[in-house]
């Protein structure tokens, strides 16, 4: 036997002599691989939610930019600064009625937006003999803030608006006008305002649930032809079951504000509400269509609710889509609720 084979004798004898390590018993490497996976799911729920609350929490330069002003539309204006019920500063315009006040509307805008951007629907309020406080909304604009919600924080923006303007008149009848996420804040500031309280709310693109509008903007952008397949990843697995709570759970954890079920819900507010309502709705709406605005009237169910559908309006464009349109509607709802 040559040298060389007798080594291998040896590195065999060798590895035989050793003790052999002890076989992992089956349930043992199951529980591992059980425990990797629910781990793995675990991360992906909280990235997800950290992911979707960012974007409601932090000082986001979409939020802030303005590069208009009272004087663009020829209107008077008075900065103003408030405090939210909850201690945020907030900045708005005063604008003055032109003639006799009939009374006067709070205007609450859209998220990504500021106060520049409702100054036309406040110029035809004004000429139409209103005073109206064009507010900021906390997180937008020059007001403070760094966590947005689907309109529940910012109920308490559009109270404290109302509480501003009746310092300054006291028997004023104030409505509050709003879009999107501020006509959802506008509902519930009428469902929880003390009397005298708001007078009547003009809710235009008002949507029944944030819950609702997150469900049809994943399907919208899910199978939306120009949409790439990274983003349709990503839609796809947003859509996985439970994924609603968790991102609710982590605002929660991050803010300190539960949401709730239905990431605040103007239905469940509805029945609160007893002043008159005008409903807007875009024709070509699909985040929040025509047929969510008639839920919402049928939840309100009260014989001064109204709902006006611009037809091929899109969300956020029912004012620049059928402008006469609309300030007839509000102008002739607002002499109804408010007198004239």
């Amino acid at each position: 036997m040559s040298w060389i084979s007798r080594r291998a004798e040896a590195r065999r004898a060798a590895r035989e002599a050793r003790p052999s390590a002890p076989r992992r018993a089956p349930w043992v490497r199951v529980a591992w691989w059980a425990a990797a996976v629910a781990c793995a799911i675990l991360l992906f729920y909280a990235t997800v939610g950290f992911g979707v609350t960012s974007l409601l929490i932090g000082d986001h330069a979409r939020w802030r930019g303005m590069n208009r002003g009272p004087q663009d539309f020829g209107l008077r204006a008075q900065v103003v600064s408030l405090t939210s019920v909850d201690g945020v500063p907030l900045r708005g315009w005063l604008l003055p009625a032109q003639g006799t006040s009939r009374g006067a509307v709070v205007i609450a805008h859209g998220i990504d937006h500021t106060r520049q951007v409702m100054l036309p629907r406040a110029s035809f309020l004004v000429r139409g003999g209103y005073d109206v406080l064009v507010l900021d909304l906390r997180g937008h604009g020059e007001s403070g803030g760094d966590v947005v919600s689907p309109g529940l924080l910012e109920a308490r923006d559009v109270l404290a608006a109302e509480r501003s303007l009746r310092q300054r008149e006291p028997h004023a009848r104030i409505a509050a006008l709003g879009v999107s996420y501020g006509a959802v804040a506008a509902l519930l500031a009428a469902a929880q305002s003390p009397s005298p309280g708001l007078a009547a709310v003009i809710a235009d693109g008002a949507f029944p649930s944030g819950r609702a509008v997150f469900g049809r903007t994943l399907d919208r952008y899910l199978h939306h032809p120009g949409s790439p397949l990274w983003a349709r990843t990503v839609m796809a697995g947003a859509k996985a079951p439970g994924l609603i709570r968790a991102i609710g759970l982590a605002y929660y954890v991050r803010t300190g504000v539960d949401l709730g079920p239905d990431f605040v819900s103007a239905i469940s507010a509805a029945p609160r509400i007893r002043v008159p309502v005008l409903l807007i709705s875009g024709g070509s709406d699909w985040m929040v269509p025509t047929a969510d605005a008639r839920r919402l009237r049928a939840a309100l169910g009260s014989a001064w609710t109204t709902l006006l559908v611009i037809p091929d309006a899109h969300h956020d464009t029912t004012y620049s889509t059928a402008p006469d349109l609309y300030e007839q509607a509000v102008l002739a709802f607002l002499a109804r609720a408010l007198g004239p």
